[in-house]
């Protein structure tokens, strides 16, 4: 996440990434330490992690501030011209190429070069850019002169090059090459503690861009940190974007605003929080438990319809035929509500005799809470 430039020491945020975390707190202390040198380093993280944050962070307080941080993203250029976009390519080098043109390395000279999505490029490719590591040396594409650069290089995956080292996908030696510094960006989930205030800096910034300046409730913010964030800050950033946008004139996201797959999580964990059993090192009898329901279900049905089963079959969606079929069965079986079934008053003794059966009790009434 980008804001105005940090570096006052506070204890969340440096170079406009926030962070109190214990996994953030160390990755600022290696930019500290990695950005006046020259060094190569290997930024690996799940996508919306902040990779180029921390790369242009890196660039920021170098001895190279002054030239250009060049980004290139090399999953999103098709690979047939990743390598013209890298280096540049001569007039004539192919079809298209009506006029010569620079690559990033070369617009990078002095500089920094971003490489992200590095474990995208090509066997031809990585032979290549070993090179340039090596040497700073390259050719434009459709040339044979050979131009000398003087560029600091950063590189990001959120692949494992470990994985595509050992399937024969990415050269060992560029691979070691690019990991002088490792830098690994905790995905979201792992850093719940920095929502709130990652929340603060994103509602700040959507209002500096000219949109209106909104707060959030602290249950919307209870449920932004039980969302396991698969996208990361970036999805963050797009849900808060999205809430703005559509938001209520009274300027506050609450609980109720929040689309209904950021609040599903939290139901399904309250569910599991409301069970009655608990799960002992022999675990519990599933069948029994699932029957066990579906009689308090019934139960329910029965008692709501004035024990009439055509009305009970409609409130629980079957055909009568079905229910009596399923009444039929749990008479057989001993079910604690075929008990309730040839009962005088069976309406006003639904609830109480099912719950007499200690086992289904918890499991019956958790079905219909």
């Amino acid at each position: 996440m980008q804001g105005n430039e940090q570096r006052d020491g506070t204890d969340h945020s440096f170079e406009g990434i926030i962070g109190r975390h214990p996994s953030m707190q160390a990755i600022f202390e290696i930019i500290r330490r990695v950005a006046p040198t020259d060094a190569t380093v290997l930024i690996t993280g799940e996508s919306g992690t902040g990779k180029e944050l921390v790369a242009a962070a890196l660039h920021r307080l170098s001895g190279r501030a002054a030239g250009r941080f060049v980004p290139v993203h090399c999953g999103a250029i098709p690979e047939d011209l990743l390598e013209s976009e890298m280096f540049g390519h001569e007039r004539g080098a192919f079809t298209g190429a009506v006029a010569s043109r620079i690559g990033r390395f070369k617009l990078a000279d002095g500089g920094s070069i971003f490489l992200d999505e590095i474990g995208e490029m090509s066997a031809k490719l990585q032979v290549k850019l070993l090179r340039v590591l090596e040497d700073g040396r390259f050719e434009a594409v459709g040339s044979v002169v050979t131009q000398q650069v003087d560029v600091r290089v950063i590189a990001a995956t959120n692949r494992s090059l470990e994985q595509a080292v050992a399937g024969r996908h990415f050269r060992e030696d560029l691979f070691y090459r690019l990991r002088v510094v490792p830098i690994e960006m905790p995905p979201l989930r792992r850093r719940r503690e920095d929502i709130p205030l990652l929340v603060d800096a994103i509602l700040g910034q959507l209002a500096a861009r000219g949109l209106p300046r909104f707060t959030i409730s602290a249950e919307a913010t209870e449920l932004l940190q039980r969302y396991p964030w698969p996208g990361n800050v970036r999805e963050l950033r797009n849900v808060l974007e999205q809430m703005v946008v559509l938001g209520r004139p009274e300027r506050v996201i609450d609980a109720s605003d929040l689309p209904p797959h950021l609040v599903a999580p939290r139901e399904l964990t309250d569910a599991a929080s409301a069970m009655p059993w608990q799960f002992g090192s022999a675990g519990i009898d599933f069948y029994r438990e699932m029957e066990a329901i579906e009689d308090r279900i019934i139960a329910q049905a029965l008692h709501l319809s004035r024990g009439n089963k055509k009305e009970a079959a409609r409130l629980l969606r079957v055909n009568r035929t079905t229910l009596l079929e399923k009444l039929k069965r749990k008479r057989a079986q001993g079910s604690p509500l075929a008990a309730l079934l040839g009962a005088a008053n069976p309406v006003d003794g639904l609830p109480g005799a099912i719950a007499a059966d200690g086992a289904a009790r918890g499991a019956l009434e958790f079905a219909v809470a």
